[in-house]
C-alpha cells in the first residue's frame, strides 16, 4: 500500500436518493451508481445488479486504487465483489453509519443479510463505526464481531466550505456561538433530517404546555411531504417551522438562533435508533449550543460524559418539568459548550486514523 502521504486523488461510488440534498453535485471524480429507493428491499437486488454493471463499465478508474471503504451493506457488497472479480485488489474498510430496523428481526431475510454481513467483515480489513453503539448493541451480540474496530465520529467537515474566506472565517470565528438567550427569549431548536414522527408529536405538546417557549424547526421531513409535516404545527403560535436549508452553510444561520438542541430520535420502533450518534450533535456542538438528549441512548451518555446538556427519558412530562427549570441552570453548561466548540466537534486529520489503523492490521 502507498504510504498516506502519497494517496492524493478520490474516486466515488455513490447512489442518488431523495430524501434531502438531492441536488448536491459531487465535486470528486465520482461514479453514478443510479437510484437507490429508501427502505424498498424488495427491489434492492436488481438495482444492486444494475450498479454492478456499471461499476464493470469503470472499471479501468478502479484498477490502480490503493484502498476502498465501502458505507453500509449495500456498497460493501458490490466493494466485495468487484474485488472478487479482478477489478481491483485493494483492501476494504467497513464504515457503518446506521443499523437497519431490518437486521435485527427474526425473519428470514434478517437472518440471510446478517449472514451476508458476517462474510463481509470477515472479508475486510477494519470496521469504522460512527458510535460505539453499533458495535455493543449489534456487532458484538448479533454477529458475535470480535474484530479490528474503529470509532470516527461523523464531526463537522469544515473543508466542504465554499471557497470564500468571508465564510470559512466566520465558520472559525467565536463570533459563530450565540452567547445566549436573547432579551429572556428561549428558543429550542430540531435542526437536521426531520425523520422523526414521535419527536414532531412531543415538540408540539410541548410548545403548548410552555407557551414562553420558542422552538424553531429547521430542516426536510423524510417521513412525509413537507406540507403534511408543517401542517401538523398549525396554531401553535410558538413554534417556527423555516424549512430545509442549504448545507453545509445553511447551519451557520441555523445555530445561531436556538439555546438548546434537540436530540432526540425515536424514529425506529426498536432500541436502534438510541444507538446512533446523530449529524445534530455534532453540528450543534461546533456551534456551541447545549443538548436534551434521551436518558440512556448514546447521545446521552455522550451529553452526559461532556457536562454539555441535560437528558431525559422520551416522555413529555419529564421533558417539560426540565425545561420549566433549565433557564436557572444554563449559564454553566453554556460555558462548558462555548469551552468545547473548537477542539470536539469538527475533523481536524481525524480520516487518518482510518488509513493509519488498517495499515497497522
Amino acid at each position: 500500500m502507498k504510504q498516506i502521504e502519497e494517496v492524493t486523488s478520490l474516486v466515488g461510488l455513490t447512489f442518488r436518493r431523495s430524501r434531502y440534498n438531492s441536488d448536491f453535485v459531487p465535486d470528486w471524480n465520482n461514479i453514478d451508481l443510479g437510484h437507490l429507493e429508501n427502505g424498498n428491499y424488495g427491489k434492492r437486488l436488481p438495482m444492486l445488479l444494475r450498479a454492478m454493471r456499471i461499476i464493470i463499465a469503470n472499471r479501468e478508474k478502479l484498477s490502480d486504487v490503493d484502498f476502498v471503504i465501502a458505507r453500509n451493506l449495500d456498497l460493501m457488497s458490490l466493494a466485495l465483489a468487484a474485488r472478487a472479480l479482478g477489478i481491483f485488489r485493494a483492501p476494504i474498510v467497513y464504515d457503518v453509519f446506521d443499523v437497519r430496523n431490518i437486521l435485527l428481526t427474526e425473519s428470514a431475510s434478517a437472518k440471510a443479510m446478517r449472514a451476508a454481513e458476517k462474510i463481509a467483515l470477515k472479508r475486510s480489513a477494519l470496521l469504522v463505526v460512527s458510535s460505539p453503539g453499533f458495535v455493543e448493541d449489534y456487532f458484538t451480540p448479533y454477529l458475535k464481531y470480535e474484530g479490528p474496530t474503529l470509532f470516527l465520529e461523523n464531526k463537522v467537515d469544515l473543508n466542504i466550505l465554499p471557497e470564500d474566506d468571508a465564510i470559512r472565517a466566520a465558520w472559525r470565528s467565536k463570533e459563530r456561538a450565540r452567547s445566549g438567550p436573547v432579551n429572556g427569549a428561549f428558543t429550542m431548536g430540531w435542526v437536521g433530517a426531520l425523520r422523526c414522527r414521535r419527536s414532531a408529536e412531543m415538540i408540539a405538546e410541548i410548545a403548548q404546555k410552555l407557551p414562553w417557549l420558542t422552538v424553531q424547526i429547521s430542516g426536510k421531513s423524510t417521513y412525509c411531504a413537507p406540507d403534511v409535516f408543517a401542517k401538523q404545527f398549525e396554531g401553535i403560535a410558538n413554534i417556527n417551522y423555516t424549512g430545509e436549508y442549504w448545507f453545509p452553510t445553511g447551519l451557520y444561520d441555523v445555530y445561531r438562533t436556538i439555546d438548546l438542541n434537540w436530540d432526540y430520535d425515536l424514529s425506529k420502533p426498536n432500541k436502534s435508533g438510541g444507538w446512533l450518534l446523530p449529524n445534530r450533535l455534532h453540528e450543534g456542538g461546533y456551534f456551541g449550543v447545549p443538548h436534551l438528549a434521551e436518558e440512556g441512548s448514546q447521545t446521552g451518555h455522550y451529553v452526559k460524559r461532556l457536562g454539555i446538556g441535560w437528558t431525559r427519558p422520551a416522555n413529555v412530562t419529564a421533558i417539560v418539568d426540565l425545561l420549566s427549570e433549565v433557564r436557572d441552570s444554563y449559564a454553566p453548561v453554556k460555558q462548558r459548550c462555548l469551552e468545547l466548540m473548537d477542539s470536539r466537534f469538527h475533523y481536524q486529520d481525524d480520516i487518518l486514523e482510518i488509513f493509519e489503523k488498517a495499515a497497522r492490521l
